[in-house]
């Protein structure tokens, strides 16, 4: 009888820190879920486009110092005998070679960061305190994340004064981040834009002016 009560005893104190503990691991997913998860989502995002700025940064930089004078080879601008703008012609070959070239060597440069430093968050961010979010020694994450890049490129005419136009070349890029770990992110995107080459054309811009495209190998 003794042995059965003991036994009992036993069995009633193993329900009982069996159920605190999956009371505590409970609250603790609740609380990681509704406080610490958005603060290391927030870390993790900001850190990402940081590294696609700077990765595009050097990837533009990178490319246009290894194909000197491709941007000034993109359009070619003819006027008529007066000396007004006749007419805008894209070199499709150059146009669509750089912004695949460009495209590339930015999702290449995003991911190696990616892939080879991680991402570190304040250790103050795993507490889900504001007040010291921002504190504490940095903990590395093993992120799984993956970039993908698209160009686009578009010509900008401004007046310059008297018979003269300004005429920019904006290279535009955005890119998408997928983030499958540590926390699942949908997609982080980042845009930015370069003038990645400017001239002064001779003569006044017409109220309409078309552009004509023409490959060339």
């Amino acid at each position: 009888m003794r042995a059965k009560k003991k036994y009992t005893r036993k069995h009633k104190l193993f329900r009982r820190v069996f159920i605190t503990l999956l009371s505590l691991i409970l609250l603790v997913v609740v609380f990681y879920e509704l406080t610490v998860r958005d603060r290391l989502e927030l870390s993790i995002i900001a850190q990402i486009k940081t590294i696609c700025a700077e990765s595009i940064n050097d990837a533009v930089d990178d490319y246009l110092s290894e194909n000197s004078g491709i941007e000034n080879s993109m359009i070619t601008i003819s006027n008529d005998e007066n000396g007004n703008l006749k007419s805008i012609t894209e070199n499709v070959y150059t146009v669509n070679r750089f912004k695949v070239d460009v495209s590339d060597k930015s999702q290449k440069y995003i991911n190696d960061v990616l892939r080879k430093h991680g991402i570190f968050v304040k250790l103050g961010n795993f507490s889900g305190l504001s007040l010291i979010s921002d504190m504490g020694p940095d903990v590395y994450l093993d992120v799984d994340a993956t970039a993908t890049v698209n160009c686009k490129i578009t010509n900008k005419f401004e007046s310059a004064g008297m018979n003269q136009t300004l005429h920019y070349t904006i290279l535009t890029i955005y890119s998408d981040v997928y983030v499958g770990n540590p926390i699942r992110i949908e997609s982080i995107k980042y845009k930015t834009s370069f003038e990645i080459s400017q001239s002064v054309v001779i003569g006044e811009i017409p109220s309409t002016y078309g552009l004509i495209s023409r490959y060339r190998e």
